[in-house]
């Protein structure tokens, strides 16, 4: 064996994150220019351009390889190949932080968690944490999702949206072995319907750390919290906390509709009053206050209309009782 096949065997052989990210800086990216780069799916050709082997006799045509995931949001597929990670387009530009509320404080408390790995370290404690974010439909969970998202990509991380436990094990075994470092955020949403969905057992296993997955949040969020049983919202160590994300108070829907409007000089030249906007919009969710300005701002409709028409959209909505029992459709007997 000449000395360039040696070469090849001992690059071979070494373990996969020494073989594709061969230092800290390149395991956990933190230079300007690598994490302020959007993901750019231009670079694939698409076209094999490489060989790949996992043992160094069976060797596979490839495509472009990269040492590390570009930070960003991906789901975990698998095919005949076997598991891959598919990046998901997420915005993260325009975002708004609201003051003082709830979504801050989630913002906040998994910030301060990333810069605590020392001490976790110290006290040989898992590096890990579980958070609940619950409330009404249209509340801001996906708001607060994506400025998560935004805060641990600039630190280099990936967010994960977990689809089913084997495939999660799977993809982040795969992850581990190649970028042991880097921030995750594990994206558990609606998890009532994922825990009736799978077995309950294997996703509380997960949650466990029964595979040791280190340098993790997993966040979860529901509409229905009351269909999570006490394993769910009672165990610190799955989820360590939760945070109801409600509707927005009248600071935060002033900072919204200051914002979508596009400031209060523009608020003026359309002849908006602000605060009376404020004011007949309490309780109504961000969803709510958008169709608003979408009502009144582009489509033109007027404005106590359009508020009459949001306030009725809250109302419980049932069929008459006149209406049970009777057919429908276009065969129905009368």
């Amino acid at each position: 064996m000449n000395s360039e096949d040696q070469e090849l065997v001992e690059i071979l052989n070494q373990p996969a994150q020494k073989r594709w990210c061969n230092s800290e800086v390149e395991l956990q990216p933190s230079r300007a220019d690598v994490i302020e780069q959007p993901f750019n799916a231009k670079i694939f050709s698409g076209q094999m351009v490489q060989w790949t082997s996992g043992d160094g006799k069976r060797f596979f045509p490839s495509g472009k390889t990269i040492e590390c995931l570009p930070p960003g949001a991906y789901e975990i597929q698998s095919s005949e190949c076997g598991i891959y990670f598919e990046h998901i387009n997420v915005k993260t530009e325009g975002l708004i932080r609201f003051p003082q509320t709830n979504s801050e404080k989630v913002i906040q408390e998994i910030q301060k968690f990333w810069e605590k790995e020392e001490i976790f370290k110290e006290y040989e404690l898992s590096y890990k944490r579980g958070i609940i974010l619950w409330g009404p439909p249209g509340s801001g969970k996906s708001c607060t999702i994506q400025l998560l998202l935004r805060d641990v990509t600039k630190r280099g991380g990936v967010v994960v949206k977990f689809t089913s436990p084997s495939l999660f094990l799977a993809g982040m075994r795969a992850l581990r072995d190649i970028q042991p470092i880097t921030p995750v955020v594990v994206l558990m949403e609606d998890i009532d319907a994922t825990l009736q969905n799978y077995n309950e057992s294997s996703v509380l296993n997960i949650l466990d750390g029964v595979d040791d997955i280190h340098k993790i949040v997993f966040l979860a969020t529901t509409n229905y919290p009351e269909r999570l049983g006490g394993r769910i919202l009672n165990r610190p160590s799955r989820f360590d906390k939760r945070f109801k994300i409600g509707h927005p108070n009248a600071e935060s829907r002033e900072i919204y509709f200051v914002h979508i409007i596009g400031g209060k000089e523009k608020a003026e030249e359309l002849g908006i009053d602000i605060n009376k906007w404020v004011n007949d919009t309490k309780g109504f969710s961000l969803a709510h206050l958008k169709e608003l300005f979408v009502a009144v701002c582009i489509l033109g409709d007027e404005y106590d209309k359009a508020i009459e028409t949001l306030d009725s959209m809250r109302e419980k909505v049932e069929s008459d009782k006149e209406f049970k029992g009777q057919s429908m459709g276009f065969i129905s007997k009368e």
